[in-house]
This record gives C-alpha cells, sequence and structure tokens, in this order.
C-alpha cells in the first residue's frame, strides 16, 4: 500500500500541480437544471466532467439511472460494495439472505436481479472492461465442497469509494451493450479533479455494537456456532488513502488503496465440544483489497486518452468443522485494466477501448490430504467417536479476458425535416477459463481394525495406518486395536480449459422528427463456444407531447441475448480425476476404477429475453416524476437435466447431467420515480432526495442453471385458486412484489453537517406449500397456497461533521446506523432453527483526512 501511494504522490508532484484556490463543496446529487445552485468549482484551467445525477432526464428513452459522485460519497455506504448505492434503483431486487442477523461478518457484494433477469446474467462493467466471473456464478456456495469452488457473479468486489459515476442501463438498452438478459451496470473510475488533493479514512464495525434477532430456541446454538451461516461475532475494518490532480499540461491522475478486513471468531468443533488437543477457538477471515490508478489527458482538440487499471483480490480464509489442519483458504478477484482512446474530426468521433481482466476463483488448502480417523488414543483431538483432519485441496479457477470495441459516432445530420444521429460499432473478445487441480489430493476413509502397519510388500505405512489403540468399537474398528484405512480417492492433478471468441456488431439511428424522438438499432454476435450467431433488433421511441419537454411518454421493443457460461464446459470431464483405491489386511493399495464424467456438454442456444417498456416522464411543479412498465418473456434460459447415457465408450456415468435450454421465465416490473427538480431550501440547510417504488412479478420454472429439469415443471397446479403450469409460479427469490424507497441528503454547509438517509419498504415475499391434491383431466393436481411473510421496513441514517482546517484542509468524523429502529424484519420461518431475520441495528463508525 505504501508503495504504491508513494508513486501515486511522486508521480503528481513531479508536474507542478495547479492548486485551487479553494476547494470544491461536496453537495447532494442534483438535477440539471440545479446546477446553477451548486457551488462554483475553483477557478482553474481544466474543466471537470459534467456531473451525473440521479435522474431519467440524462436518458431520453428512460433507460436508466445514473449515481454521480456526490450522491456515492454522501449516501448509506456499509460494505462499500456497488450494491448498497443500487438500493435506490425500483428496477433492481437483491437477495434476501446475502445479509442476514445471522451472517452479518460476511463483506461479499450481494447478488441483483434486474428486471427479473437473472443475478448471474448482468454485465457488469468498469471503465469499459467487463468484470463479470463466467467460470461458475450460479455455483455451489458452500464453501467446504472438494470439487466445486465457490464463486461470486461480479468477478471483483468493487470499492464505491473508487466511482465517479454508476449508471444502470435496465430496458431500451441501447444496441452498443450486449452480452446479458437482465441488465448493465457501468461504472466509471473517479477523474482526477484539477487540484492536488487526497484523503485518508478508517471506518469500523463491530458485533458488540449491533443488535443481533435471533428466536430464543436457537440463541445457544448461535452462539456456539462453529460455521460461517452463523456469526454471533465479527469486527470489521477498512483502511484507505488516495490522492489525485493534473499537471500543467492536463494529466491527471489519481489513485486509491483499499483494504476491508472482517475477523469471524468460530467454535472450532460443534454443539460446543471442546477438543482436549486442538484450538477451541478459530478464526474465518474475509479480506477486500483493491488498488486503483487511473490516467487521462486531453489535447483540448478532440483526442482524450485515459487509462485505468485497478487490482482488486478477494481472500477468505475458513476451516473445517470438527477437524484438525482444516483451514482452507478462498482467492477471488483480480486485475480489471482498460485502455481508450478518443479522437474526433469533423462530424465523427471514434471510441476505442481495449480492455482486458484476470479473475481468479481458487483455493489454497493447509493440506493435500483428508482423513476420517476413529479416535483413539494419538488421533485424540475428535469430540466424537471421529477424529478429521485435512482439507480438500488446491484448485485454480481463472477467467481472461481481451476485448476491443470501437464506437464510431457522427454528429447530428439533418436529412429533410429529420436529424439523425447516426452510431455504429464492433467488439471483438478473446476469452479462456481454466479448471485445475493442482496437485493430487487424497481423501482416507473407512477405517478397520488392524495389529500391524507393515504391509504384505515389507513397507511401513505411517499415512493410512495408527497402531495407537482406538476408543470406542464400531463401523469395522474394534476398541484397544489399532486402525488402517481400507479405502481412499485419489483426486489426481489435471486441467481443463475452453476458449471462446467472440465478436459483435451493432449500428442504430438516433432520429429526432419534430416532437418525436425514435432510435432504431440492432445488434449481432457470435462466438465459437456455441457456434451460433443471435441478431437483437432493439427499438425505442419518445414523444415530446406538448415540445416543451415537459412530458414524456416512451416506448421500446427490445430483444436481449445474455451469455452461455464457462461452467457449462467446465463441468464435463472433472470427476474423472478421481480414482477409487482400496484395500484389505495385506496392506497394498489397489486402483478400483477411474470415475466417469457425470456431466456430458452438449451445445446450447443462447438465452434470450423480449422486452416491452412503456413510460411517462412529467416535470410539474418542481417535481420530476417518471412512471415506467417493463416487462420480459426470457426463454432458452438454461438449467441442468439428467438422462440416460447411451454413449457406450466408458467415458461417460450410466446417467449423465447437461445443461439444457428448458428454462423460461416471465417477470412484470412497474416502477415509479419522484424527485425534485432542484435541491429544497429551508434557512440554511439544502436537501436533495429521490424516492421510488415498483411492483414486480416474477415467473420462472427454475432457479439458476443448477437446478434439474423435471417433466413436472410442465404439470398443471392449481395456485391461489388459479390453474396454472408448475413453470407458472412465482418465483420466491428476487422477487419482493412492492417495494419503496426514498434517498435524502440535507446540507448544512456554514456548520459543516450532513444528514443522509435511506427509507425503504417492501413488502412480504411469496413463499409457497402444498396443501392437498385434486382431479383435472383425469389426473391428480397439487393445491399449493402462498405463505404471505410479513413485510419489512428499514431506516439507514448517517451524520458527518466536518472540522475544516487552514489550508483548505478538512478532518471529519461519520456515523452510519443501519436499521435504525432496530426492527425484527423476518425473512424465512419455516422451522425455529430456520427463522431467519434481517440484520438489527448496526453502525459504522468512519474517521477521515481530506486536503
Amino acid at each position: 500500500m505504501n508503495r504504491l501511494t508513494l508513486a501515486i504522490g511522486l508521480a503528481l508532484s513531479a508536474g507542478s500541480l495547479r492548486a485551487a484556490e479553494t476547494p470544491q463543496a461536496p453537495v447532494a446529487a442534483v438535477a440539471p437544471a440545479a446546477a446553477p445552485d451548486a457551488a462554483a468549482p475553483a477557478p482553474s484551467i481544466y474543466t471537470y466532467d459534467p456531473l451525473k445525477v440521479i435522474g431519467q432526464r440524462l436518458f431520453p428513452y428512460q433507460e436508466g439511472m445514473s449515481l454521480d459522485r456526490r450522491y456515492i460519497d454522501e449516501q448509506i455506504r456499509g460494505n462499500g460494495d456497488i450494491g448498497t448505492l443500487l438500493r435506490i434503483n425500483p428496477s433492481v431486487q437483491f437477495d434476501d439472505t446475502a445479509t442476514t442477523s445471522r451472517n452479518m461478518g460476511e463483506i461479499r457484494p450481494a447478488d441483483i436481479s434486474i428486471n427479473g433477469g437473472l443475478y448471474y446474467q448482468n454485465a457488469f462493467a468498469l471503465d469499459g472492461a467487463s468484470f463479470n466471473n463466467d467460470t461458475a456464478p450460479g455455483g455451489s456456495t458452500l464453501a467446504a465442497s472438494i470439487i466445486d469452488v465457490p464463486s461470486h457473479s461480479q468477478g471483483i468486489a468493487l470499492d464505491a469509494s473508487q466511482i465517479g459515476t454508476l449508471t444502470v442501463y435496465d430496458s431500451n438498452v441501447p444496441a452498443s451493450y450486449g452480452g446479458f438478459s437482465g441488465g448493465v451496470v457501468e461504472a466509471e473510475s473517479r477523474r482526477a479533479r484539477d487540484a492536488f488533493s487526497g484523503s485518508v479514512v478508517a471506518r469500523m464495525q463491530r458485533s458488540v455494537w449491533n443488535e443481533t434477532h435471533i428466536v430464543a430456541p436457537a440463541v445457544q446454538n448461535f452462539e456456539q456456532s462453529s460455521t460461517e451461516s452463523l456469526q454471533p461475532r465479527y469486527d470489521k475494518y477498512q483502511l484507505r488513502a488516495s490522492l489525485e490532480g493534473r499537471t500543467r499540461n492536463g494529466l491527471g491522475l489519481s489513485g486509491t488503496v483499499s483494504r476491508l478486513r472482517s475477523v469471524i471468531p468460530l467454535r472450532g468443533y460443534t454443539a460446543g465440544r471442546n477438543s482436549p488437543t486442538d484450538e477451541n477457538e478459530k478464526e474465518q477471515v474475509r479480506e477486500n483489497t483493491s488498488a486503483s490508478l487511473r490516467a487521462d489527458w486531453s489535447d483540448g482538440d478532440g483526442l482524450e486518452i485515459s487509462a485505468s487499471v485497478n487490482y482488486a483480490p478477494t481472500d477468505e480464509r475458513y476451516f473445517i468443522v470438527n477437524a484438525k489442519n482444516g483451514y482452507y483458504d478462498l482467492k477471488q478477484g483480480g486485475p480489471v485494466a482498460s485502455a481508450r482512446v478518443n479522437y474526433q474530426r469533423g462530424d465523427w468521433t471514434w471510441r476505442n477501448t481495449l480492455s482486458y481482466s484476470d479473475l481468479d476463483s481458487s483455493r489454497r488448502s493447509q493440506t493435500d490430504y483428508w482423513k476420517s480417523w476413529a479416535r483413539s488414543s494419538e488421533m485424540d483431538w475428535g469430540v466424537t467417536t471421529l477424529s478429521a483432519e485435512g482439507s480438500w485441496g488446491n484448485i485454480d479457477q481463472r477467467n481472461r479476458n481481451l476485448g476491443y470495441k470501437l464506437v464510431l459516432e457522427r454528429e447530428p445530420l439533418r436529412l429533410g425535416r429529420g436529424e439523425h444521429r447516426l452510431q455504429f460499432g464492433l467488439e471483438y473478445r478473446d476469452r479462456n477459463a481454466e479448471y485445475h487441480r493442482l496437485n493430487d489430493h487424497y481423501s482416507y476413509l473407512t477405517p478397520a481394525a488392524t495389529l500391524t502397519c507393515t504391509a504384505a510388500n515389507g513397507g511401513v505405512d505411517r499415512d493410512g495406518c495408527s497402531l495407537a489403540p482406538v476408543d470406542a468399537t464400531g463401523s469395522g474398528v474394534i476398541k484397544g486395536r489399532g486402525q488402517y484405512f481400507t479405502r481412499r480417492n485419489l483426486y489426481r492433478e489435471g486441467a481443463f480449459s475452453v476458449d471462446n471468441r467472440e465478436w459483435a456488431v451493432f449500428a442504430q439511428d438516433d432520429l429526432r422528427l419534430g416532437r418525436w424522438s425514435l432510435r432504431p438499432g440492432v445488434r449481432v454476435d457470435g462466438d465459437s463456444l456455441m457456434g451460433r450467431t443471435t441478431v437483437a433488433p432493439r427499438l425505442a421511441a419518445s414523444w415530446d407531447v406538448f415540445g416543451d419537454r415537459d412530458t414524456l411518454l416512451t416506448a421500446g421493443v427490445n430483444r436481449y441475448y445474455g451469455r452461455n457460461i464457462f461452467a457449462y464446459k467446465l463441468r464435463e470431464g472433472r470427476e474423472r480425476l478421481q480414482l477409487e483405491q482400496r484395500r484389505g489386511a495385506d496392506l497394498i493399495w489397489r486402483d478400483v476404477r477411474v470415475s466417469p464424467a457425470d456431466y456430458r456438454f452438449d451445445r446450447l442456444r443462447v438465452p434470450y429475453g423480449d422486452e416491452l417498456a412503456l413510460g411517462w416522464n412529467q416535470r410539474w411543479a418542481g417535481l420530476d416524476l417518471s412512471l415506467k412498465y417493463v416487462r420480459r418473456d426470457n426463454r432458452d434460459e438454461v438449467l441442468r437435466q439428467t438422462i440416460v447415457n447411451t454413449d457406450d465408450s466408458g467415458f461417460y456415468d450410466t446417467r449423465v447431467n447437461r445443461y439444457d435450454n428448458r428454462g423460461r421465465s416471465r417477470s412484470q416490473t412497474y416502477t415509479a420515480s419522484l424527485a425534485p427538480a432542484q435541491p429544497l431550501r429551508w434557512g440554511p440547510a439544502v436537501t436533495t432526495a429521490e424516492a421510488a417504488f415498483d411492483y414486480t412479478d416474477v415467473r420462472r420454472n427454475y432457479t439458476d442453471y443448477e437446478t434439474v429439469y423435471s417433466e413436472t415443471f410442465e404439470t398443471w397446479v392449481r395456485y391461489q385458486g388459479k390453474l396454472m403450469r408448475t413453470w407458472e409460479l412465482p418465483a420466491t427469490s428476487f422477487n419482493r412484489p412492492w417495494t419503496a424507497r426514498l434517498a435524502t441528503q440535507t446540507r448544512w454547509e456554514a456548520a459543516g453537517l450532513l444528514w443522509s438517509n435511506f427509507l425503504r419498504y417492501r413488502s412480504g415475499y411469496r413463499g409457497k406449500r402444498t396443501v392437498g391434491n385434486e382431479s383435472y383431466q383425469g389426473e391428480a393436481i397439487a393445491v399449493i397456497e402462498e405463505v404471505a411473510y410479513p413485510a419489512t421496513w428499514t431506516w439507514d441514517s448517517a451524520v458527518e461533521w466536518t472540522l475544516r482546517l487552514p489550508r483548505d484542509q478538512q478532518a471529519y468524523a461519520r456515523v452510519e446506523a443501519q436499521n435504525l429502529t432496530n426492527r425484527a424484519n423476518l425473512i424465512s420461518s419455516a422451522t425455529t432453527a430456520t427463522t431467519v431475520y434481517e440484520p438489527g441495528r448496526s453502525y459504522w463508525l468512519e474517521l477521515g483526512y481530506r486536503f
């Protein structure tokens, strides 16, 4: 951290920075009409980027929402991930189980769904470079799995403090974006200000400051937890430093280094038991590190050059419960970099982006074995009849992307009565993914009684045999005798990789004709993995009803093609790395069989969604109101199917899993956003606000691509008195029917005070239960009723006080309270043991220095 900070400082100081006379006061995000009311920037020969703000006025076809630097700085930060910022967007739904009162020590970004789309079918980009994880984004979430390494849909945990603008395209998405069936989340890193400036920040959150909601029968189990799903204690700390500035020749440099660390102490053994010879309290750790550097320069005559690199590794330490030497680390993230050159000559602008990312999703274990001993005088650390030791082995998963994108735009061209804004472009990406078990890993199982550890060939087994007397008779072992393992699985070193070359071309024309705007476009994509070429038409229209831009009606009909991720191919053949070995009393290992492949790869169609969007944007009485309806019909979505294998080569098992395009879903989303057109003023206080509402209805016949397809998906059921197919039942994840959200920022500039609030109401999501059967068309069908979980309401608030120091320096203190009223908001309650609440009242304390 220190070396990078020093390097940035030396680079900035080498160019005679022009200091501003007074710093630009940070104020809340405002609509464009309010720009004159914002604090004036310091005199400078260089200019800032135009401020992008919340509001539909930036999007003439109501295609999304943008959050500017001020909003990002002033709103509730939490863990500092982009999901926290996107809570104000009514088109975004969240995974309810990402953060609960049980697991508040976690710092992973929450999965998000945009307009009912799957969380791993969003497109995430930073400065034009994708940071999607397509290795296994919907794979196992269980940390302890001998074959799978859990992953996350966002390839890096992007620190929100590094973002200058965060834009979400959720409908009527332009043709220049592809590879999604949910939405596009585009982050632009912070562009350097003119003045040499920087900051140092320390943040912390502790479980002892927080309130936890746990039902009484489960309190003891919670307090004695030995698993990451229950986290009674944790401490989170974040340190961040940044520097930025601009030289006299216009070169801007900005850099940030940040580390967020969470330490989670847990019991090493279940049910409060104590091991006599092993650690009884063990620590799990989560750590996000992020280092970013951005440079930009313009010659003032149409040439703009910028480059950025963000290195964001995530390290998570776990341990296997009831086991010795069971620590292992999950490593994710990596570098995301881009270089952009924009060149304007005459009526044309050429926008070039070269991007690169190398994202990891790997595991490192403390040992290269797993042994499940019967408890004995030598293996005495166990708290039951077993003493286990070891871990699951070392696996690398990597996802590399090298891409180029060209966008060619023309200045408005008049033809007759119409004005055309033409855009053409192309993309190419060379992608590679890899699954690699780095070394042989042994799993020793099924101990049996023995009186010797000397094999028939004269060798002495010191790995899988022990003469220490076993404590108790049972399951092959005899009290007082030694033991040897009769079975072991060898997971051999091996690698699987897959390449995919993707290309795309697109074109669109933004036509203005009187009060009408029409934007027809088309995007054509192809790839080598599936050998498919797709054509996605896009059409958006807008009508300025009275010609004064106060009343806009919008509509759109669009198709979006998602991505076929690497997991479909990388699953094939991994089981064949497993060799089963057995032995008897002679203690000589013999190969029994190589495991057949349990997955078979078949080419798939590319999943797609057809969208109908209708909207109304109205300015009235100083307010900006936006209403929108979006319907998505998604087809050819991918899920898993188990079939009988007809291949007689012996490579595959008798029954194999394959991925198939049998998934489908339908979503309808109604949203409303309301904001003052300019800041509200009461005496010395200046307030900006944004309110958002949505009603969402999602029907889907599966959860994710690991859902196993069944013919029952097509059967009839009666739900809430209505006949429907099983796949038409409402989704239970990412599907809160009603939500209401309000974000406010109030600043008393003279007093140095900032008060930010975020209030959110969410109706209870809809569970289901089968209450009986009835006869329909001669067959018995299930009768299903809705289980309505209660609505939730939370109020998050932050207060920041700034002390102004000489020479344009500032020190500040900030306190954030999430769920300020400490409401016990229920998430699920199938049983007492599984009753889960949202987090109770929790606090973040932040101290910082700015200059």
